[in-house]
């Protein structure tokens, strides 16, 4: 029976603070604001995360501007797991570099690649479609989860 592949979480909070202006600043982007709870985006995400996988399997991708911030939200994270862009490069390069970290702990990993500045209001719904796309992720598939837009 083949062994069943680690799960790896990486949440993307990086941005510059325009696409919620006036509220979100660069120096506070969306995610860290508290928006549809007692939380902040990131650490709502953080805590669906952490339902599929363990600490030391979520890595945070952020801005040397936010990297502070973010080790502040999310104390239960190895060090190592927030990884800290010298220059932010967008999504693309984002995910590649964090893919090559979980890599090298794992080439075999099933990597799930969240953005920290979304509401999710059906917790419950959004960890059953994630937990299934993992599992179908380990037969090589990539897999997207999303929404079809309704409204811009």
């Amino acid at each position: 029976m083949a062994e069943t592949p680690e799960r790896f979480v990486v949440i993307m909070a990086g941005g510059s603070g325009t696409r919620f202006w006036p509220a979100s600043r660069k120096k506070r982007p969306k995610q860290f604001l508290t928006i549809g709870g007692d939380q902040s985006l990131l650490r709502q995400t953080v805590v669906r995360a952490l339902e599929v996988v363990d600490p030391a399997h979520l890595l945070i991708v952020t801005a040397e501007l936010h990297a502070e911030h973010a080790r502040r939200e999310v104390p239960e994270l190895p060090a190592e797991n927030i990884l800290v862009e010298p220059v932010g490069r967008n999504t693309a390069p984002c995910i590649g570099w964090a893919t090559r970290r979980i890599a090298a702990r794992n080439p075999n990993a099933v990597i799930a690649v969240l953005p920290a500045d979304h509401f999710i209001a059906d917790r419950p719904s959004f960890l059953r479609h994630l937990s299934a796309a993992m599992e179908a992720a380990t037969t090589g598939r990539i897999v997207l989860l999303g929404l079809v837009p309704t409204r811009p």
